[in-house]
């Protein structure tokens, strides 16, 4: 959810192509060393963040943004089906390569910021300084992985509020009459222009995932009737299958890898962490990449793992969906509800941004007609997506396999690669990064699309 917080703040920090070079022509003289963590480039840096008074936050903030970008959303009821689709122990050995992949994106992009050593930097001030021919890449990648996003919001909506409007003593709604009531409320919050009354938004995912990994951690142990998901029968749930490597269906597996990495991508906050936390020397951001990708890692393994082992094969695509009718399971499900309702706004607004900014590039005039039929664009889009697609793991899938893998691999690769023009064994593995997600993107999107 804190994707779209920042987003507005990068953009008003974009300097001009120009402007942008020219600055980090005059860094450069400074930053003598390729080193990443020099001490001349932090100095710099921290200078330029004391000039703009940035850079007052602690390290447990950066932990805390970082972690908040992986777990607050709807990568973590996804990743359980994606899961069941390679086997528990082969799962385990993606999600620790995925999020070691981000980690190291994560690297990449504060080692530029701090070289270029411009504040508040973020993904467009870098890529102009550095790469200002592939800002364009920028935008496609926001405007589909927040388009997506969003989408996929309106899908657990359509999933998960139906069944606990019944508990409650509603009557039986259709899924599509749900999502269309959901999406008159979150639309109409899209249209407006400003959206600053939403960021509580970002706390209250956090809080609501941890209850829900608890929940499925319950639903194991089952330390009472209510938390048993499938009466007095043993796990798994309906005689399902459960296998540490599951190598039977290589198409499915290869349909579940973008999940994999929809699921660990949190490039688009690393400047913020830069930005506000002080002293951000490149061990000390590291440090804080580490923290809140392991401790994101120990969320996500949790659920997945245990909500794999509660319904085997069988799982849903959103493993909330699997679970039966109870108090605290039709509670769970509203709070998520609302939380994925009033995040809608927030991934539809950067989207249009980069919509309108790729737009610009081929005919600049456009004016309040033009934001206007791009909103209703996305907006309708959006809907009838969710209405026709019931399964949440082919939205994160397609997310996954571009927005997440342009802002994962490929763009930290061709940002670090410009920015550091001496040859060296890390910008060899930043190409290999770059490789990678030129690889990734294409197979995926063939694969998603047998």
């Amino acid at each position: 959810f804190s994707w779209t917080i920042n987003m507005p703040a990068a953009r008003d920090g974009m300097y001009s192509s120009t402007q942008a070079q020219n600055l980090l022509q005059t860094e450069s003289q400074v930053a003598l060393s390729v080193a990443s963590g020099s001490s001349t480039a932090t100095s710099v840096f921290e200078s330029a963040k004391l000039a703009k008074e940035l850079g007052f936050a602690s390290a447990r903030s950066g932990i805390l943004v970082l972690a908040n970008t992986v777990l607050g959303g709807s990568g973590l009821l996804g990743m359980p089906s994606a899961l069941a689709k390679s086997g528990y122990a082969l799962g385990m050995l993606f999600m620790v390569f995925f999020a070691f992949c981000s980690a190291f994106g994560c690297h990449l992009l504060q080692c530029s910021a701090r070289r270029i050593g411009q504040a508040p930097c973020s993904f467009y001030s870098v890529s102009n300084a550095v790469a200002p021919r592939w800002t364009w890449l920028i935008d496609s990648a926001v405007m589909v992985k927040c388009f997506g996003v969003a989408t996929s919001y309106l899908i657990i909506v359509g999933d998960l509020a139906p069944p606990a409007l019944v508990f409650f003593g509603f009557r039986q709604f259709h899924r599509w009459e749900v999502i269309l009531i959901g999406f008159a409320v979150a639309g109409s919050l899209a249209c407006c222009r400003n959206l600053s009354g939403l960021k509580f938004t970002a706390a209250g995912s956090l809080l609501i995932v941890t209850w829900t990994v608890v929940l499925i951690i319950l639903f194991v142990i089952q330390p009472s009737k209510t938390f048993q998901p499938c009466g007095h029968q043993e796990l798994p749930c309906g005689d399902a299958e459960v296998k540490a490597v599951d190598l039977s269906d290589p198409l499915a597996l290869g349909k579940a890898l973008p999940v994999f990495i929809f699921g660990f991508t949190c490039q688009q906050n690393i400047f913020a962490v830069c930005n506000e936390v002080r002293n951000t020397t490149c061990r000390r951001v590291d440090g804080i990449i580490a923290a809140a990708l392991f401790i994101s890692f120990i969320f996500v393994s949790l659920a997945s793992v245990l909500g794999y082992l509660t319904f085997g094969d069988n799982i849903c695509s959103d493993v909330l969906k699997g679970y039966p009718s109870s108090s605290v399971v039709a509670v769970t499900r509203l709070l998520y509800s609302l939380l994925a309702l009033l995040s809608y706004p927030l991934q539809i607004h950067p989207s249009r941004a980069s919509a309108l900014a790729l737009m610009d590039l081929v005919r600049p005039t456009g004016g309040a007609h033009r934001w206007a039929a791009v909103t209703l664009l996305e907006l309708i889009g959006s809907l009838l997506i969710a209405i026709t697609v019931m399964d949440l793991g082919k939205v994160l899938g397609v997310v996954g396999a571009t927005g997440s893998t342009m802002v994962s691999y490929i763009l930290p690769g061709i940002v670090y690669v410009q920015t550091f023009r001496t040859f060296h064994a890390k910008r060899l593995l930043a190409l290999g990064q770059l490789l990678l997600g030129c690889i990734i993107m294409p197979v995926c999107l063939v694969l998603l699309f047998l």
